[in-house]
């Protein structure tokens, strides 16, 4: 039997700009300008052995991952949540085509798209931080990056890649069992799935079939993201 959580106003209003989010970052599967960068470029040929199997990048991506900032900060996020860091990567990949810098018609912006609404101005290491602030300091981004996923991981919702990915895309999912719907008070299984079709395109679902956990992990596996 599905599961349905009730969330506060706070909470649900968090969730609601996920789903912006989700209808416009790259993790979202639909055929996206910086999603396609990221397809084209260089090989994983020209990448060091920690990032091998992530697929192509572009020469930006490649420029990111040889970053001294990132490569450090990177170690400290996969050493907190205990994931490994090519899962983070393919991660940030399928969300931003890794340009620290993108920003998308809503304003998300980042590796992993952070949005108006959902938590910004941030403060980091004692400095407060706007959207635009956060996509030019990569190290502020990586931090703040650690930040929201360490609480994923602390809360116990991020116990593997597919829990990271889930958590990304709806926090309040990760962690539930299989058969829990992707839908909130206020927002329905209906309305997640059909701002999100290229999930249940794939899956070979009608698109406005309810999305549940069980289906984003098979999501995951299928594109060899888990």
């Amino acid at each position: 039997m599905a599961r349905v959580i009730r969330l506060t106003e706070q909470e649900l209003k968090g969730i609601l700009s996920d789903l912006i989010k989700m209808s416009f970052s790259g993790i979202n599967p639909k055929d996206d300008s910086k999603t396609q960068d990221s397809e084209d470029g260089n090989s994983d040929d020209n990448t060091s052995s920690t990032y091998k199997r992530i697929g192509k990048v572009s020469a930006k991506g490649q420029q990111l991952l040889d970053n001294p900032i990132f490569k450090e900060k990177l170690k400290e996020i996969s050493s907190a949540i205990h994931i490994d860091e090519r899962s983070i990567i393919k991660l940030m990949k399928h969300e931003s085509g890794l340009d620290p810098t993108i920003k998308n018609s809503i304003g998300c912006v980042g590796l992993i798209q952070f949005c108006p609404g959902g938590g910004m101005p941030k403060t980091i290491n004692g400095k407060s931080y706007t959207l635009d602030e956060i996509r030019y300091d990569l190290e502020a981004q990586m931090d703040a990056i650690k930040e929201f996923w360490t609480k994923g991981y602390n809360n116990g919702k991020i116990k593997r890649p597919a829990d990271l990915y889930l958590y990304n895309f709806f926090p309040v999912a990760a962690g539930k069992p299989d058969d829990f719907v992707l839908q909130a008070k206020g927002l329905s299984a209906s309305t997640v799935s059909r701002a999100n079709p290229g999930f249940n395109k794939k899956l070979g679902k009608p698109v406005s079939s309810p999305l549940t956990v069980g289906d984003m992990k098979r999501y995951y596996q299928e594109t060899g993201m888990a």
